[in-house]
């Protein structure tokens, strides 16, 4: 990311056809995080790995990201991806 210039790399659950089921060449939050359901956004800077997912995933984000990765609630009092950028 230094290298590139890079502050900020966001991850959105979708492909180019704004799917909600997607085939395995475009599970990129899957890829990056660990976390496979239908519902997140990842927010990755040097120093942290963030991804927000919705209530229906907490238990399922909770077990499957990747070490290191941090999830965070989409709920009213948590601060949004969009805010944290």
């Amino acid at each position: 990311m230094t290298q590139h210039k890079v502050d900020c790399y966001v991850v959105p659950h979708g492909d180019s056809h704004n799917s909600e089921y997607l085939a395995p060449c475009d599970e990129r939050i899957k890829f990056i995080s660990g976390f496979s359901g239908s519902n997140g956004i990842c927010v990755i800077t040097q120093s942290q790995a963030l991804m927000w997912t919705d209530a229906r995933y907490y238990l399922q984000a909770g077990k499957q990201l990747h070490e290191g990765w941090t999830m965070m609630k989409m709920e009213t009092d948590v601060i949004s991806w969009f805010k944290w950028v």
